[in-house]
Order: structure tokens, then C-alpha cells, then sequence
């Protein structure tokens, strides 16, 4: 192996190991919050959907704090399906990054043009959705909180979206580059 093979070999396992923690430390996230009980969960989501409102809605701040509770209170159950949307379309990003990362290391000794994207796309919803089915199970054991099956539909969808538009962005650049 040459001196510049070798290089961008050790680049890559970099890049690769990059992506696992970025990963890891992801899924910690998504644990550490679903620890959290349901009074903390809610209280934190209506705390971000209050500040949102504050600086998107001028009108927000002159109303009085019983109508704040009430604009706040009947967008929460949207809010926190768009949290659970946006963390796992994050999570699949990230496992999409990694197993494509994965297969760029595999592939370096043979010709990269052709390399499938398929299977790191299909394993990243699924390690979305496994993770999720995971997710909503631990939260059968924190006080105030329950594991929701929609929740899982919600959080591979975030995965499955935002995979789609990253395998569209990868095929632009693959062809943008022939």
C-alpha cells in the first residue's frame, strides 16, 4: 500500500470512527431525554414552544399568561410529534452516514463508482426504527410517561425522510462529478 493509499485509508477509518460516536453519542441524547419524567418532558417541550412563540408571533408576549397556557397547551401534541420527527430524522442521518462511511472503507480497494446506496439507506431507517421500538419501550419504565406505538410511526418517519433526501442529495453529487 503506498504512502497516499495508506493516508486516505487512515482517513477514512477517522471518518468512519467520527461517524459511530456522532451516532452513539446521538442515541445517548434520545435516552437521556426519554429519562426524563413526564412533567419534565411537557414542561420542556411547552418552555420551547413558549420561546418559538415569543419570537415568531408579535402578539404572543401581550396576551396574558392564561392565554399563553392555552395557545401553548394546544400546540403541544404537534410540537412534540415535530421533536420526535426531527430527533430521528437526525438519528437516521447519522446511521446513514456511518454505513455509508462503511461502505466507502470497504470499497476503497475496489472501484467507488459503483457502490450501492441502497442498503446503508435501508439500514438506517432501520436502526431508526429499531431504536425507536427501543426508545418507547424504556419509556414504559419512566414515571409519567408511556411507550406509544404512533410514536414509533412518527420517529421512522423522521428517519425515512430525511434518509430520502440524503440519498437524492448523494445522487445528485455522484452524477454532478461523471
Amino acid at each position: 500500500m503506498s504512502s497516499s493509499a495508506s493516508n486516505e485509508h487512515r482517513g477514512q477509518c477517522v471518518r468512519l470512527a467520527a461517524c459511530v460516536v456522532a451516532l452513539l453519542l446521538w442515541m445517548g441524547l434520545i435516552f437521556f431525554m426519554s429519562a426524563n419524567d413526564g412533567d419534565h418532558s411537557q414542561g420542556m417541550s411547552d418552555g420551547v414552544t413558549s420561546l418559538v412563540l415569543s419570537a415568531v408571533w408579535p402578539g404572543y408576549s401581550g396576551m396574558s399568561p392564561d392565554e399563553q397556557a392555552a395557545v401553548v397547551e394546544s400546540l403541544s401534541f404537534p410540537v412534540r410529534k415535530a421533536g420526535h420527527f426531527s430527533e430521528y430524522a437526525v438519528l437516521g442521518l447519522l446511521a446513514f452516514a456511518t454505513l455509508r462511511q462503511g461502505q466507502v472503507l470497504r470499497s476503497s480497494q475496489a472501484i467507488r463508482t459503483t457502490r450501492k446506496i441502497a442498503p446503508a439507506a435501508a439500514g438506517a431507517v432501520v436502526i431508526a426504527f429499531v431504536y425507536a421500538c427501543f426508545d418507547e419501550f424504556h419509556q414504559l419504565f419512566v414515571a409519567g410517561r408511556s411507550g406509544q406505538p404512533f410514536d414509533v410511526g412518527v420517529d421512522t418517519a423522521g428517519a425515512f425522510v430525511a434518509v430520502a433526501i440524503a440519498v437524492v442529495v448523494v445522487r445528485m453529487r455522484e452524477r454532478c462529478r461523471v
